[in-house]
């Protein structure tokens, strides 16, 4: 019973620390729009640099993040982005128009690769894989 026991915490430990989440965040901020008739800000983002001064830009994604809730202070937390991938980003403003504004300075960050360590003691692993040889070793000796 206790092989088994140690087996299945085991794949446990597998299963959890494989599912971690590997995704990394950006946390943008900006100066404030003080226009009256400011509607809100879009964020710009993707893996390339833009291609031009106003919108789209080559940007390969956007987020209408309206208006912020610290009105003094804007930010947004992008979440969701690839390991070990570089992201570019700018922001725009707009307003109860519908007028958008050129995009910001291009700021960049460049997110760290993912490293998962699982750390089992020597004995701990001997236990596990003990009654799995042994169980192929039987197994197999059947046919």
């Amino acid at each position: 019973m206790k092989p088994k026991f140690l087996i299945i915490i085991f794949l446990s430990c597998l299963v959890l620390f494989s599912n971690q989440a590997l995704a990394g965040t950006a946390t943008l901020s900006w100066d404030v729009n003080r226009d009256p008739d400011l509607a809100g800000y879009k964020i710009y983002y993707g893996t390339s640099p833009r291609t031009n001064d106003c919108p789209p830009g080559n940007y390969s994604d956007k987020i209408d993040v309206g208006k912020t809730a610290n009105l003094e202070k804007p930010s947004y937390k992008i979440e969701n982005l690839a390991d070990g991938k570089t992201y570019y980003f700018s922001i725009t403003s707009y307003d109860v128009y519908g007028n958008e504004s050129c995009f910001s300075a291009e700021i960049s960050k460049t997110l760290p690769r993912a490293r998962i360590s699982l750390f089992l003691p020597f004995s701990f692993l001997k236990e596990i894989f003990d009654p799995l040889i042994l169980f192929f070793d039987i197994f197999f000796k059947k046919f």
